[in-house]
């Protein structure tokens, strides 16, 4: 395919060398995953980067989009000429990931609808021309028939594979991007959709001017023939970079003439990749490999590709404020971006048909068991250990149940936030609070019925002014423990871990809440997990609120207690009083609300190599 040589170098990279340490033989030495990789990419041009497995496909292309992480990266990359800034550069690029991360249950409209509102600034973009931007990628990308479609996953029937990777793709292409990096697009696709998703992104980049680098594995014929130019990688080493068109004369030159009738990607690849089924065979293939590289470095020198490193025209100048400086890309308001997270994870959840009929009826049910389990409680000595039964009871419902459901949804979704976090798509702090107001109304709406069945059917006091001041504590534990899932969903991966470790910790909060042990008993060594339990504090300020002021009455020669401070004394459970109870709680809750952001901000923000 012939190229046009006039158009502008978008990226140029130059004697790229990347390293990890690793362990050899009991010795810490360096391992070379990228060795003197030089090259260009053009406004409109395609590029393949094709090898085996191991060759250095993804970490030249994570290299050169800003995506490396860890190891030694040294070299040149420029961006239109001149030194890239990591915060302009990632968002006038776009990286399309090897797995479709997305909402599941948002269909495909909704999808790049969501894009185009968080990712196209208000102050360029009217929503008429957001809606026109999302109407013609599904144009482009053919997905006028799965527009309705959801997105779907294991569990949840949605678009095709190939339909799910174009979406990824119109998602991406929103922005207009001057660069499009895309890590094996066609894994898992049968050939046809794999053609027409190379086809397409060809196309777009053409019609858009848009630099694309593609890593492809074993690509058919015809995918080959799409892309402009070819990078061949082996061991970190570039054995062809140039015209997809010239890349069989010049291997024939060399004396590795492809066969007539065969894929020339799968004799390529066949060619540069190591041969381990017996010393020898790997000897010589590691031989071949060498000789292919060395050839390539040889024929780079001399000047034989003159026309692929050609010096850019003089009228293409290089923007150096948008290349090299940092710029001011406009961006939406911070209203807006919580606003529009908001609407897209209220649709999530009440679409989660399965987590609403669950949060529903578990407190309904629960609260009508334990309520006629208790009903009718007495002022006696069997009273006051019912009643402390109860209370425990909805310290239970307030942990477990709430803190499992979302931890799910939550930690699902994580993969998501550091994609689009990646693009600068929205704030975290946006994102953070529209996790909290999306799970912290749910669940206090939710647990509601469970606390008005338990305490009228069980009849706790009932007065007025103790029922509120319950329901409040009772609130106030659902709030804490929302932010306590939020802390472990951000610290703890993998979810399985998650689980493990917060049931223990949960587990460990529930015994020492001062009603299986008294602390007077309680060794000076584990003395100190009351003051930084939140379960402790809700259960001395519903202890003392149902208590307080309670008298019972107790039978002829048995020992009982006699009002409701004898049990509040003896349980050392008055401490502190009720506000000062409850003030400790949201202290606790506000630290592990801050320390989920911590680590959600820690973990979500990369830590790419930039050179």
């Amino acid at each position: 395919m012939e190229q046009n040589h006039a158009a502008e170098v978008m990226l140029s990279w130059k004697d790229l060398n990347y390293k990890v340490p690793t362990v050899l033989n009991g010795q810490k030495v360096h391992r070379t995953i990228l060795s003197d990789i030089s090259g260009e990419a053009r406004a409109g041009e395609a590029i393949a980067l094709i090898g085996s497995s191991g060759a250095g496909k993804t970490t030249l292309l994570n290299a050169l989009s800003g995506r490396i992480v860890g190891g030694h990266l040294t070299g040149s990359i420029l961006y239109r000429g001149a030194k890239r800034h990591p915060g302009t550069f990632k968002r006038l690029t776009s990286y399309v990931q090897q797995d479709d991360l997305m909402h599941p249950l948002l269909t495909v409209d909704e999808t790049l609808t969501y894009a185009s509102k968080l990712r196209l600034a208000n102050s360029e973009y009217t929503p008429q021309q957001k809606t026109e931007r999302v109407n013609e990628a599904i144009r482009q990308l053919r997905l006028e028939a799965a527009r309705n479609t959801r997105i779907g996953d294991a569990t949840t029937r949605g678009v095709s594979g190939g339909e799910r990777k174009r979406v990824s793709i119109g998602a991406e292409l929103l922005t207009d991007p001057h660069l499009l990096f895309l890590d094996e697009p066609t894994s898992g696709l049968d050939s046809n959709s794999s053609e027409m998703v190379v086809e397409l992104v060809k196309s777009i980049a053409v019609e858009r001017g848009i630099a694309t680098l593609v890593t492809i594995h074993q690509p058919s014929a015809h995918i080959f023939n799409m892309f402009d130019k070819v990078i061949l990688l082996s061991q970190g080493r570039v054995v062809y970079f140039g015209p997809t068109s010239s890349v069989i004369s010049y291997f024939g030159d060399l004396g590795y003439q492809c066969p007539m009738h065969e894929n020339p990607a799968d004799y390529f690849v066949r060619m540069m990749t190591l041969d381990y089924r017996s010393e020898d065979a790997l000897t010589k293939s590691k031989e071949q490999v060498k000789e292919l590289a060395d050839a390539f470095a040889a024929y780079s020198s001399s000047g034989s590709n003159k026309a692929d490193n050609e010096k850019q025209p003089d009228n293409l100048s290089v923007i150096e404020s948008e290349a090299s400086g940092k710029i001011d890309l406009p961006r939406n308001s911070w209203i807006y971006e919580y606003t529009t997270l908001a609407r897209r994870d209220w649709l999530n959840i009440f679409r989660n048909v399965n987590y609403c009929v669950s949060q529903v009826l578990q407190p309904i049910v629960m609260g009508l068991l334990i309520g006629f389990m208790y009903y009718y409680l007495e002022d006696n000595a069997l009273g006051v250990q019912n009643r402390l039964g109860v209370l425990y009871i909805i310290l239970v419902q307030g942990t477990f149940p709430i803190f499992f459901p979302p931890l799910a949804l939550f930690s699902a979704e994580l993969s998501i936030l550091t994609r689009e976090r990646s693009v600068a798509t929205y704030r975290l702090t946006s994102y953070y609070l529209s996790k909290t107001t999306t799970f912290m109304p749910l669940v206090l709406v939710s647990n509601t019925p469970f606390y008005i069945a338990v305490y009228f059917i069980s009849r706790l006091t009932i007065e007025a002014s103790k029922f509120f001041i319950g329901l409040g504590i009772f609130y106030a534990l659902n709030a804490v423990f929302v932010a306590f899932m939020l802390l472990f969903g951000a610290a703890v991966q993998p979810i399985e871990v998650a689980y493990v470790l917060s049931t223990a910790a949960i587990t460990v909060q529930l015994l020492f809440n001062g009603f299986f042990v008294n602390f007077h008993s309680v060794t000076v060594v584990l003395k100190w997990i009351r003051w930084l339990n939140p379960i402790y504090y809700t259960f001395s300020a519903l202890v003392q609120n149902e208590m307080s002021g309670k008298e019972f009455t107790c039978q002829p020669n048995m020992q009982c207690y006699t009002n409701g401070d004898q049990v509040i004394s003896n349980y050392d459970l008055g401490r502190f009083n009720i506000w000062q109870s409850v003030l400790l709680l949201l202290m606790l809750g506000g630290v592990f609300y801050v320390g989920g952001y911590a680590f959600l901000r820690w973990k979500a923000k990369p830590r790419y190599i930039w050179i």
